[in-house]
């Protein structure tokens, strides 16, 4: 590790406040500190070392240092104003300036599976990108949480988006994937080829057809953009040319993927498994089964939590080890935004007047207060966003 005094080259400005923040190692080229995280903004990341406050352009670090940066502008309230965003199938999206009292309600109608789905949501550039569909793309973009722009733009049904490098990326679940700055316009940028992989795959086992494999969730550590789904199913690439194809995991089930930034773990009905690479999988679930099915996988921005259908919960630090949390309860389908902020609601397809909210990691649960019963399938904090 080189002397602070190398970083000089990292433009460095000095400043005097008193965040706590975390600390974590942050590389520039072959230079590595270990400092506080304190702000980011203006394509600029705040830090602290020994007192003193630097601020590095993000472009400059590395790869898993901009990946956390990303995670942090959508997981984390940060330092500045924003506003509370929630998307669900119909098209519901609303929004809140604190949020516990939900406003700007918008919808296509009830709550379903089809074409007015959304199921995932991102932010960055001073914009909030919702993307899904079910025979197309559906991609809403919003810079206020009260108007949204529909997008035409269609490279078959989204199943995730991912901010990262000053760009949004647009996942769908065969494998395409598009790219944006502004979440307006779009280009092809990707394809993972995945019938050509299902039919090769099929005859290899002897198969009439190839086994159903839509990719139901993505997300990006290391370097890796990694997607998970129907029947085992998990692919990856760092380049959106070259795709690999890992080994499937508990083969009946859907998975869905969740990381930390430095690894991914996956749920399945039954199980839980972690990598480092998304090839090589490690079956990490803890030895007290759930009594129902594992029913969602989050990252609170600490923590790793899933939670069973009848309400159970267990945590993990590093993905790895776990443990069953005692004296909280998960009610439902939760969206954890960080630490001290959770949100639990019903199925996809049903509205809810239960939005509930927890500040005590799911110790004590209050309900949202909501015009009327809406549908919701995540909840973030959109970093910068202007208050009404």
């Amino acid at each position: 590790m080189k002397s602070l005094l190398t970083l000089l080259a990292f433009s460095i400005v000095f400043t005097a406040t008193q965040a706590v923040a975390e600390v974590r190692d942050w590389t520039k080229g072959d230079v590595t500190i270990r400092a506080e995280y304190i702000s980011q903004s203006d394509g600029q990341v705040t830090i602290r070392k020994e007192g003193r406050e630097f601020q590095i352009d993000i472009a400059t670090l590395s790869q898993e240092d901009r990946d956390w940066l990303s995670r942090q502008q959508s997981k984390s309230g940060g330092n500045g104003q924003g506003i509370y965003i929630a998307i669900g199938n119909g098209l519901h999206r609303l929004s809140s300036l604190d949020g516990r009292v939900w406003t700007n309600v918008e919808n296509a109608g009830k709550p379903g599976h089809d074409q007015n789905d959304l199921k995932s949501i991102a932010t960055g550039n001073s914009v909030c990108v919702a993307v899904g569909g079910f025979s197309k793309s559906n991609i809403l973009t919003t810079s206020d949480g009260i108007a949204w722009h529909k997008n035409e733009f269609n490279i078959g049904v989204l199943s995730g988006v991912i901010f990262t490098d000053g760009h949004f990326f647009a996942f769908g679940e065969s494998g395409r994937v598009a790219k944006s700055r502004d979440g307006l316009e779009w280009i092809q940028v990707g394809d993972a080829k995945q019938r050509d992989h299902l039919a090769a795959e099929a005859q290899e086992l002897g198969l009439e057809k190839p086994v159903k494999s839509n990719i139901r969730s993505w997300r990006l550590a290391n370097g890796i953009f990694t997607g998970s789904g129907d029947n085992g199913f998990i692919v990856s690439t760092k380049d959106f040319e070259n795709w690999t194809f890992a080994k499937r995991i508990e083969p009946q089930s859907r998975l869905y993927i969740e990381t930390d930034g430095k690894g991914f773990v996956v749920k399945g009905d039954n199980t839980l498994h972690y990598s480092e690479d998304a090839v090589n999988w490690t079956d990490v679930t803890p030895p007290e089964a759930p009594v129902s099915k594992y029913m969602r996988l989050e990252h609170d921005g600490k923590r790793y939590v899933a939670n069973d259908r009848k309400g159970q919960g267990w945590e993990s630090s590093d993905g790895q080890k776990w443990q069953k949390i005692e004296g909280a309860t998960f009610p439902g389908i939760v969206s954890l935004v960080r630490p001290d902020l959770y949100y639990a609601f019903k199925n996809y397809w049903e509205y809810t007047e239960e939005f509930q909210v927890s500040t005590d990691r799911g110790k004590s649960w209050e309900n949202c207060e909501i015009p009327a019963p809406v549908g919701v399938t995540h909840v973030i904090f959109a970093e910068g966003f202007p208050g009404w």
